[in-house]
């Protein structure tokens, strides 16, 4: 529950004993784990050693000493539940261990690069119905003798949305076509997922203002938009990791167009 965006550094633990692992420990942010028939569960086999000791398994739900806690209420996507799951002496058979020992972080960020361009997807859907909602308003609405759809200013706000939509789209295609070639998928995955999360916060916002006071009460859809679009840049790695995974490529894995940088300007002072 408290590692976040921490992967290695988790602590629930699993320990060999005979033919078994024995799982110790707790999960939260699990989706709709009180209705789930089993679970892909990360554990260490020995914390201090971070990302080298980390194991997957598949965990049957109903295995003894597996158990979930309540849901909990959420700002949005209220119609997925999300509970706690917790694990208290649960031996799982050695033959569930996933790849083998040590290969858990590989699995989940290999995971993730799958994972990443479906959350992209969602954004971009969920900005799209926004724009759309803004588009239908301002066809409709009134102010100063003339409809919201003559002024300049609403005209912008529209065209924004649809250059970020637009470009959304083509990122999380991009993504899921490397993925889909067997590819490493995990820069255009976190390129797609940064962008179009983040477009589809800001469109939701702007689609709230254009509606004004309308756009803040539940008889619109745009507060429920709005609330939703907020954990598109939270789950499946934050919009900050995407940053950071992307800074480093850039560093160390991007490969230059310029075979040399060109040099520009003269050594000697201007004075001479």
């Amino acid at each position: 529950p408290y590692m976040g965006s921490d992967v290695a550094g988790i602590r629930t633990r699993a320990q060999k004993e005979g033919s078994d692992y024995v799982l110790n420990g707790s999960k939260f942010w699990i989706t709709n784990a009180p209705y789930a028939d089993y679970f892909t569960v990360f554990a260490s086999l020995d914390p201090s050693k971070r990302h080298k000791a980390l194991c997957a398994f598949i965990v049957d739900a109903d295995t003894p000493g597996v158990r979930t806690g309540p849901p909990v209420e959420k700002m949005g996507h209220r119609a997925s539940t999300t509970s706690s799951v917790i694990f208290k002496d649960a031996k799982v058979p050695a033959e569930n261990l996933l790849g083998s020992e040590g290969m858990g972080f590989s699995i989940a960020m290999q995971t993730f690069s799958m994972t990443r361009p479906a959350i992209a997807a969602f954004s971009t859907g969920l900005a799209r119905a926004a724009m759309e909602y803004a588009r239908a308003y301002v066809d409709k609405r009134e102010v100063f003798t003339k409809k919201l759809r003559k002024f300049d200013v609403i005209q912008f706000k529209l065209a924004e949305m649809f250059m970020k939509i637009e470009a959304s789209r083509a990122l999380y295609l991009k993504a899921a076509w490397t993925a889909d070639k067997g590819e490493n998928a995990t820069v255009p995955a976190s390129v797609a997922k940064a962008y179009a999360t983040d477009a589809a916060m800001e469109v939701a916002s702007e689609a709230l203002q254009i509606h004004g006071g309308y756009g803040y009460i539940d008889q619109y859809p745009l507060e429920k938009l709005f609330r939703d679009a907020k954990l598109y840049q939270i789950y499946e790695g934050t919009s900050e990791i995407q940053r950071l995974i992307l800074g480093r490529h850039v560093l160390d894995g991007y490969v230059p167009a310029m075979e040399k940088i060109p040099k520009w300007g003269s050594k000697k002072s201007p004075d001479n």
